[in-house]
């Protein structure tokens, strides 16, 4: 089953209203949630086009390195198409993200 780059946004904007938060699609494409005390979360939907591009690789570690104005990282959560959800954590693995505690890797249905 294909799943598009707008369910993956769409599942991320009610996963962050599940949690209470209000979401917004940010330009750079990804879904922002702010919560209490100043938390953000960063939601990026990946498609297999993303992993495909030259400078996804960097995007993740920018991405994964953004703080909150307290200075704690903020949460990055991924969100793969299903066709891409292995090379994306061979991606995270390469790049150094796999470890990182602020960065969660979620599977769509």
């Amino acid at each position: 089953m294909s799943v598009t780059r707008n369910e993956l946004i769409a599942a991320l904007e009610e996963y962050y209203r599940s949690c209470g938060l209000r979401p917004e699609r940010a330009p750079d494409g990804t879904v922002r949630a702010r919560g209490f005390g100043g938390a953000t979360w960063i939601g990026l939907p990946v498609a297999a086009e993303d992993v495909d591009d030259a400078g996804f690789e960097a995007r993740l570690v920018e991405l994964g390195a953004q703080r909150m104005p307290t200075g704690e990282l903020c949460p990055l959560e991924l969100l793969p198409a299903p066709d891409c959800a292995e090379r994306l954590y061979a991606i995270l693995e390469r790049v150094g993200l796999g470890e990182h505690g602020n960065v969660q890797l979620y599977t769509a249905a």
